[in-house]
């Protein structure tokens, strides 16, 4: 049995957006198919949604390892209701459910924050949700 990946961020961003990807709220938000990259990408159609800035806390208690990720969505739309738009992908983030893999469970998901930025140029605006994931690790039975 190989060690437990004790760096689990990369495993978390994957189910994350596997979970969305097939989500048809998120679809009716970033189209089908689902518009969401890994890093920003000025050539896609609007509105399209990328992973931003990702924290990683201990979080463990005894005999408990819980690690809390903080992770930033940003959502790019031009020429539309950025707030609305931002406000229904972060409703979409409340319903999701992903699997993440051995040995990590996913504890809690839960939009923390969001807001709606102006950019320079006047027609595209920047939503950001903010996810706070708590993830636990759970050992084998003895």
């Amino acid at each position: 049995m190989s060690a437990p990946d004790l760096a689990p961020e990369a495993d978390l961003i994957a189910a994350l957006s596997a979970a969305m990807l097939a989500d048809g709220a998120v679809k009716a938000v970033l189209g089908d198919p689902v518009r969401l990259f890994s890093e920003r990408s000025r050539a896609a159609a609007y509105p399209h949604a990328s992973w931003g800035r990702s924290e990683t806390l201990a979080r463990d208690a005894d005999e408990v390892t819980l690690i809390e990720h903080r992770l930033s969505l940003e959502i790019w739309c031009r020429d539309g209701d950025a707030p609305a738009i931002t406000g229904q992908l972060r409703e979409a983030l409340r319903g999701l459910d992903p699997v993440l893999p051995e040995p990590w469970t996913l504890v809690l998901l839960a939009p923390a924050y969001s807001d709606v930025f102006a950019t320079r140029d006047r027609r595209v605006k920047r939503g950001l949700i903010r996810l706070r994931a708590v993830m636990g690790l759970h050992s084998p039975s003895t």
